[in-house]
C-alpha cells in the first residue's frame, strides 16, 4: 500500500540514529525488514540529547498533524 495508510515507524533520537542508516545499521536493517509493509522514516540528530529532544517534540510530531507514526 502506498499512501497516507501506510503505518509509519520514526527512528527519533541522537547520532545512533542518525548514523543507523549507514552500510549495515540497524535502522536500515528494520526498514528492509519493514519494506513493503511500513515507512521507517529516520529523525536522527547529532550532538543531541535527551533535553534537546524533548523541547523539540512537538515540532518532529506536531499533534495536529493529519498523518501520525503508528511507533
Amino acid at each position: 500500500m502506498v499512501g497516507p495508510g501506510r503505518p509509519q515507524i520514526v527512528l527519533f533520537g541522537s547520532s545512533i540514529v542518525q548514523y543507523s542508516f549507514a552500510d549495515g545499521g540497524w535502522g536500515a536493517t528494520l526498514a528492509d525488514i519493514y519494506s513493503r509493509t511500513a515507512d521507517v522514516i529516520l529523525r536522527g540528530y547529532s550532538g543531541w540529547n535527551s533535553r534537546f529532544a524533548l523541547k523539540v517534540l512537538d515540532q518532529v510530531f506536531p499533534k495536529d498533524a493529519v498523518l501520525q507514526p503508528l511507533l
